[in-house]
């Protein structure tokens, strides 16, 4: 079973952890992906801390991926919730025990790359997950190619 690093970055204040980017890594290759939001709010819209990845982990899951998942606050309030919250979270490791899937990954507008999203897709169960590009200091197709590295089937 092939293991990919998700590395999630958010704030704890107040009793709520805020998700706002993770970050792949395997074979020391590593991509930073920026949250959206809308994104973020799905955290509160479905009271899931790690709602607005779970498209991501599931398609992770489902391609045979076994993750281990890394928290770090960035600003925190050093409460007994954070640092239980770290605790119940941090160094994760989840695997999946069903047929592994391919991933689809696409842009959003193929005819033109450099001004596209990244859309994964689990060719099993459908999930999705998009990378909002914007905000990376990487171009989409550069992005792209970091992924499909990332994730490729050694």
């Amino acid at each position: 079973m092939r293991t990919i690093n998700v590395n999630v970055e958010g704030d704890y204040e107040s009793g709520c952890f805020t998700m706002f980017s993770v970050r792949l890594e395997s074979n020391g290759i590593s991509l930073p992906i920026f949250l959206t939001a809308k994104q973020t709010n799905l955290a509160i819209y479905f009271d899931d801390a790690f709602e607005p990845i779970l498209g991501l982990r599931n398609i992770l899951l489902e391609s045979g991926f076994n993750i281990n998942q890394t928290i770090e606050i960035i600003n925190g309030d050093d409460s007994e919730d954070q640092m239980q919250f770290v605790k119940d979270f941090n160094r994760t490791s989840i695997g999946w025990r069903e047929e592994i899937q391919p991933i689809k990954m696409t842009f959003s507008d193929n005819k033109n790359p450099d001004n596209s999203n990244i859309i994964m897709e689990s060719c099993g169960d459908g999930y999705t997950f998009t990378i909002f590009t914007e905000t990376n200091d990487q171009t989409p197709i550069k992005m792209m190619n970091t992924l499909k590295l990332i994730l490729s089937q050694d």
